[in-house]
């Protein structure tokens, strides 16, 4: 998919989804890098399936945050200059039995910015994928974990069905969730967290931010 047919449906639906983002190679690297971060990094007590701050950790992840060629694709769809919040691991625990209501990334202080979620498992709607509500993105909506109006039977909602190395983008304004990993399945993700450069709000420490809880 060229760039601009990227940009038109990311403007439109606040997200977009490539396919083979990650070569297999790419793929077992980062795999790697985030089972040797996992022992290090600190697990949070609200949401134990998620790992902030993995460039803290891990040189290579700040490396990765920085230069990577996901950077040049954010800056050009949200067309803005960038600056790197965080790197992050996610996880539906297999038999579960709750997900992560639906929310935004944007927290107060700050609005325009951007994620890439990177599959490191496949995800479907039996272990947990991801839901966007799309076009939310043009809506004035909290930056509050419990959303109301939105659901999978919602007529905006999409279930994002990816296999390992695939990738979403969407934006920090973008409403999305996750259900229960009812299978005994894993479900795995790196997310790269972005913030607009132009969007001047006040900074807050990451660790601080209730954001990435898919």
């Amino acid at each position: 998919m060229s760039l601009e047919q990227l940009k038109r449906d990311f403007d439109r639906d606040g997200y977009v989804v490539l396919r083979g983002f990650l070569s297999p190679g790419e793929l077992e690297e980062l795999r790697a890098r985030a089972e040797g971060c996992l022992g290090e990094a600190e697990k949070g007590e609200a949401y134990p399936g998620v790992v902030k701050n993995l460039n803290r950790v891990d040189p290579w992840f700040e490396d990765q945050l920085q230069r990577g060629r996901q950077r040049e694709l954010i800056s050009a769809l949200l067309e803005d200059d960038l600056e790197p919040a965080t790197a992050a691991w996610f996880a539906r625990l297999p038999g579960e039995t709750s997900g992560i209501r639906p929310h935004l990334d944007a927290v107060g202080h700050r609005q325009k910015g951007a994620t890439i979620w990177i599959a490191l498992d496949r995800a479907d709607r039996e272990n947990g994928c991801l839901y966007y509500a799309r076009g939310t993105h043009r809506q004035e909506l909290p930056s509050v974990v419990g959303l109301e109006g939105f659901s999978a039977e919602s007529e905006e909602a999409v279930a994002v069905e990816v296999e390992p190395g695939d990738a979403t983008i969407h934006s920090s304004l973008t409403v999305h969730w996750s259900e229960a990993n009812r299978s005994q399945r894993p479900r795995e993700a790196i997310s790269y967290f972005y913030w607009a450069a132009s969007d001047e709000g006040e900074t807050a420490d990451p660790e601080t931010l209730e954001r990435g809880e898919r």
